[in-house]
């Protein structure tokens, strides 16, 4: 099992913007002091939903930052750059960080972020599908020509440098409806799974419905010649440890609903807009009954396993559970969630990997001797 930490660099007082982008890095460090094997972050616009604007500028800085743990993107936006600027700059950061970049992708679920730059909200997963197929030829050996619906590359064009893995850093796609799993089978990738949107999308039914997908996504892969189990399978999950639980759960609810209600309103229609979008009709169709079944309160959220704020027994065998069902390989803890105090995720994430971590990987083991006998 691998540890990971994750950060959306969510600020609710812009004005402390630079002290809080110095209170990540030291948590980003205390990761690796603590032996967590990753780092993930993500981009966002426009809001205080999440100040990270770019991941390639944060990973750079985060690989001069650190030595040994892995930097992931969850996700890189896709659609809102060009594919061959998203091939160079992400080429230069593995290089940078001596070969630690984890590539994440998706296609971007705000409509807000579209609006602002420009860009029909109903083209992402086109753009994204062609953006990939750029993307990974351009980190190949030719130089490039495209003829696409987006994007044209009219003359032979050579992306340098190149990654230093080979053939290209390790790929996931962010899944939640089942044509996103079917596709990540197809093409080979490993599946980044989080709570806060299969939750808003299927409500208590969240962990039956990964696990269905996950039974398509295995059937795809042995279709197409990829081993089922060969690849990754993160979940990123709000989580708040103490060695109370009844503190556990009074320290995280108000951040953890900050969040909720954060995504809630920019997920929102905006400037006229339809509520529907084509491509995103079974997300925006079903985090709206989400919303109004008043599902994204914390007691609720707690009760369906889509947040976890408990003593770290609880924890373990919480997460023990999910990766039993769902055959989950990294946990990806997000402590700092809404604005968490650096002191209080801090806390959380050194009693991750002194008591809920040892005590999953336990678990793990002697399940694995069980099916070994």
């Amino acid at each position: 099992m691998k540890w990971g930490t994750f950060s959306l660099s969510q600020i609710p007082d812009l004005s402390r913007v630079p002290e809080n982008f110095e209170t990540d890095f030291e948590q980003f460090q205390l990761a690796e002091e603590l032996g967590f094997d990753t780092i993930w972050i993500a981009e966002h616009l426009f809001s205080s939903y999440g100040v990270v604007t770019s991941c390639q500028v944060l990973a750079a800085a985060i690989a001069k930052a650190t030595k040994r743990i892995k930097i992931g993107m969850a996700v890189v936006v896709m659609p809102f750059n060009h594919p061959l600027r998203t091939a160079s700059d992400f080429a230069l950061v593995d290089i940078l960080s001596e070969g630690r970049l984890l590539f994440g992708a998706g296609r971007a679920y705000q409509p807000h972020e579209f609006v602002g730059l420009g860009i029909p909200m109903e083209d992402s997963r086109g753009m994204y599908e062609e953006a990939m197929d750029i993307m990974l030829k351009a980190w190949g050996d030719e130089p490039i020509t495209h003829d696409g619906e987006f994007w044209t590359i009219p003359q032979p064009t050579d992306v340098l440098p190149k990654p230093v893995q080979k053939p290209h850093p390790p790929l996931y796609q962010a899944c939640i409806s089942p044509d996103s799993f079917k596709t990540a089978a197809q093409k080979g990738l490993g599946l980044q799974l989080a709570s806060p949107f299969s939750y808003r999308t299927y409500r208590e039914e969240w962990v039956d419905k990964i696990e269905e997908s996950i039974g398509v996504y295995e059937a795809e892969c042995e279709k197409a010649g990829h081993d089922p189990k060969g690849a990754e399978r993160m979940m990123l999950l709000p989580f708040f440890v103490h060695e109370s639980q009844d503190e556990a759960k009074r320290i995280a609810q108000e951040r953890m609903e900050w969040f909720y209600a954060k995504v809630t309103a920019n997920q929102k229609s905006v400037g006229g807009q339809p509520d529907l979008i084509k491509g995103y009709e079974l997300t925006m169709a079903e985090s709206k009954k989400t919303l109004e079944g008043g599902y994204l309160n914390f007691d609720k959220l707690y009760e369906n396993g889509a947040a976890i704020a408990d003593d770290p027994a609880t924890c373990a065998e919480k997460l023990n559970e999910l990766r039993e069902r769902l055959g989950i390989t990294e946990f990806v803890l997000w402590t700092n969630i809404g604005g968490m105090p650096a002191a209080e995720s801090k806390a959380a994430m050194k009693l991750i990997m002194n008591e809920v971590a040892p005590r999953v990987n336990e678990m793990e083991a002697a399940a694995n001797a069980k099916a070994a006998e």
